[in-house]
């Protein structure tokens, strides 16, 4: 029975030590929080979630928060060598991994390397512009902005207030909605900018005149006009720009130039130049030009990332095993260990009764032989008895007694 036992023992041991190696991987689909170090081939440490080592590379960013990452694998919110590279990865785990540029951010595109105009505008000092304006008569913004400002959900046919005069919701989808102009033709309207009449009001636009006075300044993106003349549709304005200009590719300087205004960036080796929601960097300026490569700036380099996973958050429907695991081999050893009670209560219970069994028999039997044993030693034993007491009355019958021999008398002589 010891032996049984033992080997339940053994059995017992054995799916503990499974369950606890069989630890969570990453797998598609799973959310993981990771600490990585990035760099290059040469070592250089190009990017961290480490504020030390940040801080050590001489990279450190006081507007940014240094903390572990959280990427959802299989999504493509990181570079694919990245996610490949944490597929298989134990909780806890550190790993070094080497990413291809094919695998990062690409090869350098020479097709992204334009020469941009340094000069972004000529200002004309006066110029004559006309005194009207076509706005469309809708526009649209999101639910959320309209919840924010008006407090309430849009409905179809809801009148709002807008800047200028009222507005109506005409159409409502899940994310946004649109609204419809609602002025009164002929009324004039003073903000601070300027003064207007709506002059005409359409399915698809509003006509606006502007009615400034002379000696006004309208405010344009690099800087005011002034108003010189005012004519039945045009007006005369001058320029009267700021010294500087902040512009998407950077500060742009106003140069006064005869009868215009020059708008010229002054760009520096290494400055970030953005073109329709693209970065890129300056690598070369000249006089007029300035060359500017839009590829990414780790675009050509293979990548080596020493990454830690933290935690691992199993995807909905990823594999059970790995999700319950722990459930799993707890039933397993609840099961083990209740099969094996049952077996030693059923089967090694009725073996100790054979076995006591037997025992009673085999002491039954030993005493049966002891009492059968005393028996015969007794009967031998009254033989014995019987045999010495024939021999007695034998012995008395052949051998007679010897009458004893009188004695005699003496006398004693007298002197």
């Amino acid at each position: 029975m010891k032996k049984y036992l033992f080997t339940i023992f053994i059995m017992a041991l054995l799916l503990l030590s499974a369950g606890c190696a069989i630890e969570k991987k990453v797998e598609k689909g799973d959310t993981v929080k990771v600490d990585y170090i990035g760099k290059l081939q040469d070592g250089t440490v190009f990017d961290t979630s480490l504020i030390q080592e940040a801080q050590n590379a001489g990279i450190y960013n006081e507007q940014r928060i240094y903390e572990p990452i959280t990427v959802n694998v299989g999504d493509g919110s990181t570079i694919p060598g990245f996610e490949n590279g944490l597929i298989g990865m134990k909780e806890g785990q550190t790993k070094e991994i080497a990413i291809p540029p094919a695998e990062a951010y690409g090869e350098s595109d020479p097709n992204y390397i334009i020469s941009l105009p340094r000069v972004l505008e000529e200002i004309p000092k006066i110029q004559e512009l006309t005194r009207f304006e076509e706005i469309p008569s809708t526009f649209q913004a999101t639910i959320t902005a309209f919840v924010n400002r008006y407090q309430k959900q849009p409905t179809v046919g809801m009148v709002i207030e807008l800047t200028d005069w009222p507005g109506q919701v005409v159409e409502v989808t899940s994310t946004d909605v649109v609204i419809q102009h609602k002025p009164e033709i002929g009324k004039t309207i003073t903000n601070d900018a300027t003064t207007f009449t709506v002059t005409n009001v359409a399915n698809d636009k509003i006509t606006l005149r502007y009615d400034p006075k002379i000696g006004d300044l309208l405010p344009v993106e690099y800087g005011d006009l002034k108003v010189l003349e005012v004519n039945e549709s045009t007006m005369k304005v001058e320029a009267v720009p700021q010294r500087q200009i902040e512009t998407p590719y950077g500060i742009a300087n106003v140069i006064d130039s005869g009868d215009k205004y020059v708008l010229k960036l002054n760009p520096k080796v290494g400055d970030t130049i953005v073109l329709q929601n693209q970065a890129g960097e300056v690598t070369q300026v000249t006089n007029d030009n300035m060359i500017v490569d839009f590829n990414h700036p780790l675009a050509g380099e293979t990548l080596y990332f020493t990454v830690t996973t933290l935690t691992i958050e199993k995807a909905q429907g990823s594999n059970l095993f790995e999700q319950y695991r722990l459930v799993i081999i707890g039933g397993l050893l609840v099961a083990v260990f209740a099969a094996a009670y049952l077996f030693m209560t059923k089967f090694y219970s009725k073996e100790d009764k054979e076995i006591k069994k037997k025992e009673a028999k085999k002491d039954a039997k030993k005493k049966d032989e002891k009492e059968e044993m005393n028996g015969e030693l007794k009967e031998l034993a009254n033989k014995v008895d019987e045999v010495q007491k024939e021999l007695d009355t034998t012995k008395a019958a052949v051998v007679k007694p010897k009458k004893p021999k009188a004695k005699k008398k003496t006398t004693k002589k007298k002197d």
